[in-house]
């Protein structure tokens, strides 16, 4: 993947299941040198399974990343609740995000574009917001900011994000 080139980025559907519940250990598990958690391991964290079960729910949108016939990174929206909340959780109505790249594809460019495709179809939908946690030394928080998400809270070491896209 030395040469990685994103040739495609297409919506998720039912059939990229196993492929987000990937994506989403990626996310959970960003640090390089980290084991990532197997899809079983997070499936059995409520905290983080709740991101992907029963994928995709009526409200849930997002996109995948490929590279020919490979999928690098997938970025994907749901719906939480009040009594159901998400790590970057802000209120019901605005969807939180999440995001797994890849490491070999990780400062190529494939995050920012499945962003963009949500950030697009979001404003279609005429969503609110959309919203997102990140850890305050991951390296994609500087890419949130850089597509005009702000913070709107700091719980520990993570950071609440909102992209107002309604005025």
């Amino acid at each position: 993947m030395h040469n990685l080139v994103v040739d495609t980025i297409r919506r998720l559907n039912a059939d990229d299941a196993p492929f987000v519940r990937q994506m989403l250990a990626v996310a959970a598990d960003w640090r390089l040198g980290t084991r990532w958690r197997s899809t079983v391991e997070l499936m059995a964290v409520p905290e983080l399974a709740h991101y992907v079960a029963d994928w995709p729910r009526q409200d849930d949108f997002g996109f995948v990343a490929t590279n020919g016939a490979l999928d690098v990174g997938a970025a994907w929206c749901r719906l939480f609740t009040e009594q159901d909340r998400g790590y970057g959780f802000v209120e019901e109505g605005t969807p939180e995000l999440s995001i797994g790249v890849v490491c070999e594809a990780r400062g190529r460019g494939v995050g920012t574009r499945l962003l963009r495709a949500l950030i697009e179809e979001a404003q279609e939908f005429a969503l609110p917001a959309l919203s997102l946690s990140v850890e305050k030394d991951n390296p994609a928080a500087s890419l949130y900011e850089s597509l005009g998400f702000e913070t709107v809270s700091e719980i520990g070491g993570s950071l609440t994000m909102v992209l107002r896209l309604l005025s």
